[in-house]
């Protein structure tokens, strides 16, 4: 089974602790479980490939806290975990603009950027190297476009390529 983009049950986030997760990269605002009441469907999403246990978890985004104006803002930089064989390998990610070169159909895509891997911890694990990880990372965010499935209307509009 390939990874689908899915809303994880109550029982997988208190397994995985998908709140503690959230929250270790979050400094300040709503923590969950709380802010899970200011989506749609209050529960966590993520990507999962389920035959494998292998799942993807947006953690949001890295937040300058040196801001001129004194309040965090989100750059575009994003934390994800991709876990695999028991092991959560954290990723953090940045959405650059595409080469205009390498640009399709703006009417098409409407949203377009590139994936650049800015940090991997770790890099590896004993069983599955550097590269086995990154193509498992693509393999999930090719699925998981640009919202996952808080958002489909906008992967429908996403045109993306790795950088690595």
């Amino acid at each position: 089974m390939p990874f689908v983009n899915a809303y994880v049950s109550e029982e997988e986030a208190k397994k995985y602790d998908l709140d503690n997760l959230w929250n270790k990269y979050r400094r300040f605002g709503t923590k969950m479980p709380e802010l899970l009441k200011k989506f749609d469907v209050h529960q966590h999403a993520w990507c999962v490939d389920k035959e494998r246990g292998y799942w993807l978890f947006s953690c949001g985004y890295v937040h300058n806290y040196d801001s001129p104006s004194g309040i965090p803002e989100p750059t575009s930089k994003e934390v994800f975990i991709l876990h695999v064989d028991g092991q959560n390998i954290e990723f953090i990610l940045d959405s650059s603009d595409l080469d205009p070169s390498e640009s399709v159909s703006t009417d098409l895509y409407p949203i377009q950027f590139a994936w650049e891997i800015v940090s991997m911890n770790p890099s590896s694990l004993p069983s599955m190297s550097k590269a086995d990880l990154l193509t498992i990372l693509k393999e999930a965010l090719s699925v998981y476009k640009c919202s996952g499935i808080r958002d489909l209307e906008a992967n429908k509009k996403s045109f993306f390529k790795f950088n690595f």
